[in-house]
């Protein structure tokens, strides 16, 4: 295994099981891994924490570069966190609490499809769902080289279109299993997995725009989409949590209102105009804080296995 950073700077278990993805699993070894797809195809990832030190191994090998891009490596995430912390110290208890944690750079065709599914689910509820779908869905088995169980890749968006929505439904997926078939077939209509990655290279409030269109993508999914994916790293998911904070720290009036666009978008906006153009990153900061305090991690922890 090759040296990839040190604890400060990546925070395993909680970026990669903490609800950005969700197909991560725990080697009997200790290891996690996760099968992800780059542009030249499958890459098995395998990290592993010594010390201080987090360790990856790939396979094909070599792959370092693109785990870096994966995990956001360019991104000095201490001196990040210490600008936050100067801006408002109220966010220094969660920055302490979670070093390390970090935003992924996903595929965003796993990332879209996998949040579609996330919709009013418990995250070990979404990960059996998704892990399902793959096992039936996924184009790729992918030995990775250890002895464990072969990994599959994520469904293409043509495989997800082409599905039988009872077997779907039969993944414990409910109405999401429709809403997957016709957003899938919307992208291809659009012009398929060229056409979601290519929301990368468009502004932030285009992008989030052009995913709302698709069945069962409303704004927190396509928030979740832009800062997981799409390198929009002002987007604000205004889930339950992060309102619950910025209600207490920076908008209390918008305590009892509906939860209107209007209201969503004065969320996001409380936390842009206090962390400025990486405010997605603050976000996550103040979301582990109020939800994943040590003991809803230690519970979460046992149904990871």
């Amino acid at each position: 295994m090759e040296f990839l950073c040190t604890v400060d700077e990546l925070d395993v278990d909680h970026t990669v099981f903490g609800g950005q993805a969700f197909r991560w699993r725990r080697e009997d070894d200790g290891a996690r891994a996760c099968v992800l797809w780059s542009t030249a195809g499958p890459v098995v990832v395998r990290l592993a924490v010594a010390g201080r030190d987090v360790l990856v191994s790939t396979l094909p090998a070599g792959r370092m570069d693109f785990v870096r891009d994966y995990f956001r490596m360019d991104v000095d995430l201490p001196a990040l966190t210490a600008q936050f912390v100067d801006a408002d110290p109220s966010i220094a208890p969660a920055a302490r609490a979670y070093p390390g944690l970090r935003i992924l750079r996903q595929d965003p065709v796993e990332c879209l499809f996998s949040f579609i599914c996330s919709t009013a689910s418990p995250l070990h509820r979404i990960r059996k769902n998704i892990n399902k779908m793959c096992d039936t869905y996924g184009e790729t088995s992918v030995d990775d080289g250890w002895g464990a169980v072969p990994f599959r890749s994520f469904p293409t968006v043509q495989a997800i279109a082409d599905s039988d929505q009872e077997t779907m439904f039969g993944f414990g997926l409910g109405y999401r299993a429709k809403f997957l078939r016709q957003s899938a077939r919307q992208v291809l209509d659009l012009g398929g997995e060229e056409w979601l990655r290519g929301l990368r290279h468009k502004p932030y409030t285009e992008a989030r725009t052009a995913l709302m269109a698709l069945t069962g993508v409303g704004a927190k999914v396509a928030d979740c989409v832009c800062l997981f994916s799409l390198d929009k790293d002002d987007a604000i998911p205004g889930d339950t949590h992060v309102r619950q904070v910025v209600e207490r720290l920076y908008a209390p009036e918008l305590a009892g209102k509906s939860l209107t666009p209007t209201v969503y978008a004065a969320i996001g906006d409380a936390l842009r105009q206090r962390f400025g153009p990486m405010a997605g990153w603050a976000q996550q900061y103040l979301f582990y804080d109020n939800m994943f305090e040590k003991r809803a991690w230690s519970s979460y922890e046992k149904q990871l296995g």
